[in-house]
């Protein structure tokens, strides 16, 4: 495989991936807009409002991600990937995902009453899930972080051989 051949698949790559970040943010975009909706309009939703309202709160630092994510891809293309950029785009992430994770946390007793009032467990799991989900990436990015930090240590050591 030529480098010209190589260089065009890792472009092809990052296109698709910014195409996927795009359609997230569209959808969550969409997703935000139909539960503000039902937060105003709706008077049926009983309980359930203050849980809808802080989904809607939570995508501002989700929509933070998906900009530092579209920043690593820049980053990627420009051959800056071993950089302190990245690297400062990972602890954002790192950083945001942790939030979501404690807002979600936060609100569980919330959640947890609303569930034994309406006699609904689905609920619960469904917390459980929006806890982990976010605490799971925020881990993989800081163990992603630490990764960078080491090869830019390598690469500056091995640019100091040289």
């Amino acid at each position: 495989m030529t480098i010209q051949n190589f260089k065009s698949l890792e472009r092809s790559s990052t296109l698709f991936l910014r195409l996927i970040l795009l359609v997230l943010t569209i959808g969550v975009l969409v997703l935000c807009g139909f539960l503000l909706y039902q937060i105003i309009q709706s008077d049926s939703l009983g309980y359930y409002r203050p849980i809808l309202m802080g989904l809607v709160i939570s995508a501002i630092p989700l929509f933070y991600i998906f900009y530092q994510a579209y920043n690593l891809l820049n980053n990627i293309d420009n051959n800056l990937s071993l950089t302190d950029s990245s690297v400062n785009s990972l602890r954002i992430i790192k950083v945001c995902s942790f939030i979501i994770s404690l807002m979600y946390l936060i609100g569980s007793p919330f959640i947890f009453n609303v569930a034994q009032q309406d006699d609904a467990p689905g609920v619960v799991l469904i917390n459980i899930i929006l806890i982990m989900g976010p605490f799971s990436v925020g881990v993989f990015t800081y163990i992603l972080q630490k990764l960078l930090i080491n090869a830019i240590g390598y690469k500056s050591e091995n640019e100091l051989t040289i």
